[in-house]
């Protein structure tokens, strides 16, 4: 069974874990101090693939290391291995040596005369001695850790072995292992900090570096290009899995999955260390299984034929102009019908649900056996039956009848003459003629209508225009006539603004609401009669005045609420908008003591001060009450036009480069 069911180790403490990690540093600290140093020219030196750290020195901090290794030399030794074409790798010291090429191109040093102090180590320590090296200078990024973890793997190492070296529980080398099979690029992202581990963790479920980017870039998309949380992450990962605790799984079992080939994906960083398997492999053999147990139950039990189908068969729709179920009545024996009414009896006095359900079933089985009892070889014959999935396990239904030509008309002549029995007038012609065709080709020929009608109107754009506009009014305006109307667009847009009322400081009386208000008055006047029972009036209308209409309704859609999650606000939906509409908050609401300043800290309401420009008044206001502060901030503020700059979209970076050139003009000209 997969590692998920199998008796965990204890887990090692922390305390364990630092000690071996001091232990394992002590040894390599010893090993290097026992190493003697030599000397080599910087032309020997080379970067190797074995140095872990992989978020290299900034240009400016490999200056620096150059301007001290002018100064006073190399204060502290490289650490190197010796490779194939003679070169010395430095997997410690990166940096430093770095800092000595720039002493060769300035001509300082001479890149073939010997200079740096270099500790040779063997290669299988090499990456250990890189790791606790770089650790000790600057702590390492999660990334390092997970590449060196790796390289460590590919020498040959197990888990357990990488631990011991480094110190760390073999669960923790496991998970970064885990880690190091992401796809570059999200390696490349977390090393950049522009992914979290706990985003990378949920992308592991992902089976396949394209599969992995996949996720990233449509969970991304979903989210208007920021990051999404882990938790998305994750579901979109496995969306196209399920657990080993699914019943599905459990039928099929895990034999026959990994026999067709099928892979456990293992959640490491669950507590719970959940396990997924291929959803779709699953649901093939769930296929193949119980196609094989249908037909294993029509030939054990002598019935005429076996179908299987997800879905079980129903009396209506589509399955009932193809089957009919005619089972016969099972007839109980006069021991059968007495140990139903002990088992009734027993049901009444039951405390727990769980006894009364157990009842029940032993009481259907009854029921069950005395129905297949009545089914005779004969009728078994002539017969078939139906297994399904019931979303837990299969279910049979016994004693299916196909319907043939022959048995559609005979149903027709019955009930033919049952009207006629009761004096029942039959119209030849329904009230809805196309009741008089097959359900199934009248939906066939609605879709090849549909499909006609989508490309006619394509080229039509007066039409699609007078079509969405009118469909949009149905939800904007009051109607003159609310029964039922056929809307062949499947479109709408809902109005938020008594939502939006109710949170918005300005309530009922906004300028923003009134305003909406007033126009919607306006138009709801020249609609003209009756215009909810179709569009065609639209056609009549000048350009001019539908698209008039439809930005009257599509402004009502618009949604810019921000929530916070997770401690983080999300970013306004409303800057790219607000940019096309050259839109100034100022002319639609201002802040007063009631609605916003009244809701600041002191210091805020100082800080407002500020981006105003009022430093000064800003030391005065701070040292009043809150509430005199924002009657106060009130007045001044709103005399200079502020508004909250969070609630303003971003200027375009020309703009700001322009506002930072005049503020600083500005200021050499009052120098």
């Amino acid at each position: 069974m997969v590692a998920s069911n199998s008796t965990a180790k204890t887990p090692r403490s922390k305390k364990s874990a630092a000690k071996t990690a001091q232990t394992t540093e002590q040894k390599l600290v010893q090993l290097l101090a026992d190493t003697p140093v030599q000397i080599f020219p910087f032309s020997r030196l080379t970067r190797s693939e074995l140095n872990t750290r992989i978020i290299a020195h900034t240009e400016g901090e490999v200056e620096e290391m150059a301007n001290s290794i002018e100064a006073v030399g190399i204060l502290q030794n490289l650490i190197g291995v010796d490779q194939p074409d003679g070169t010395i790798g430095i997997v410690g010291g990166e940096g430093r040596r770095r800092g000595t090429g720039i002493l060769v191109l300035r001509g300082v040093v001479d890149a073939d005369t010997p200079f740096v102090p270099v500790k040779i180590l063997p290669v299988e320590l090499a990456v250990a001695a890189s790791m606790i090296e770089n650790g000790r200078r600057k702590n390492m990024h999660p990334a390092e850790q997970i590449i060196g973890f790796r390289t460590l793997q590919q020498d040959g190492k197990t888990p357990s072995q990488i631990g011991a070296l480094m110190g760390f529980h073999p669960r923790h080398v496991q998970r970064c292992l885990k880690l190091a099979n992401l796809a570059p690029a999200l390696l490349d992202a977390l090393a950049r900090d522009e992914l979290e581990l706990e985003q990378c963790e949920a992308l592991t479920l992902a089976d396949s570096h394209e599969r992995q980017m996949q996720v990233w870039e449509d969970a991304k998309a979903q989210w208007n290009g920021r990051a999404p949380v882990a938790h998305t992450l994750r579901k979109m990962a496995t969306d196209d899995k399920m657990p080993i605790s699914h019943p599905m799984f459990v039928f099929v079992g895990e034999d026959a999955y990994t026999a067709a080939g099928g892979e456990l994906t293992a959640d490491l960083f669950s507590d719970k260390d959940s396990t997924f398997v291929d959803a779709a492999l699953v649901r093939s053999l769930l296929d193949g299984k119980l196609t094989v147990l249908a037909a294993r139950l029509k030939q054990e039990q002598g019935w005429g034929w076996a179908e299987f189908r997800m879905t079980e068969l129903r009396g209506h729709g589509e399955d009932k102009e193809q089957y009919r179920f005619a089972m016969p009545q099972g007839v109980l024996t006069d021991d059968e019908q007495q140990r139903v009414r002990e088992l009734e009896d027993a049901m009444d006095g039951c405390a727990a649900y769980e006894d009364e359900y157990e009842l029940q079933q032993t009481i259907d089985d009854i029921y069950c056996e005395a129905t297949y009892r009545e089914a005779t070889p004969e009728f078994r014959a002539a017969h078939g039956i139906w297994v399904s999935w019931d979303g837990n396990d299969f279910q049979v239904q016994p004693g299916i009848r196909r319907l043939t030509e022959e048995d559609r008309h005979q149903e027709e002549e019955a009930r033919q003459a049952r009207e006629n029995a009761s004096n029942v007038i039959t119209y030849t012609t329904p009230e809805i003629p196309a009741d008089a065709y097959p359900a199934t080709l009248v939906k066939a020929m609605s879709a090849e209508r549909t499909l006609a009608v989508q490309a006619e109107l394509a080229g039509r754009p007066d039409v699609s225009v007078a079509l969405l506009t009118w469909t949009l009014c149905m939800n904007m305006f009051q109607r003159p006539n609310y029964g039922h109307r056929q809307q062949p667009l499947k479109a709408s847009v809902t109005s938020s603004q008594h939502f939006l009322s109710t949170l918005a400081p300005s309530g009922e009386a906004g300028k923003a609401l009134m305003s909406l208000k007033a126009q919607r008055e306006a138009i709801q006047a020249t609609l003209p009669e009756n215009w909810d029972q179709d569009f065609a009036w639209l056609l009549t209308w000048s350009a001019e005045k539908v698209n008039a209409l439809l930005g009257f309704c599509a402004a009502h859609g618009i949604n810019g609420l921000q929530e916070r999650l997770y401690n983080r606000t999300d970013a306004s939906e409303l800057d790219n908008l607000e940019a096309a509409l050259d839109f100034d908050l100022r002319n639609w609401w201002q802040p007063d003591a009631e609605n916003y300043f009244g809701k600041l800290k002191i210091t805020q309401i100082g800080r407002a001060y500020e981006d105003a420009g009022m430093a000064d008044r800003a030391g005065e206001v701070v040292k009043l009450k809150r509430r005199d502060a924002a009657q106060a901030a009130a007045k001044d503020l709103n005399a200079v036009g502020w508004v909250p700059d969070w609630m303003v979209r971003s200027a375009p970076a020309e703009q700001a480069e322009e506002a930072t050139e005049t503020v600083t003009e500005t200021t050499d000209h009052a120098a």
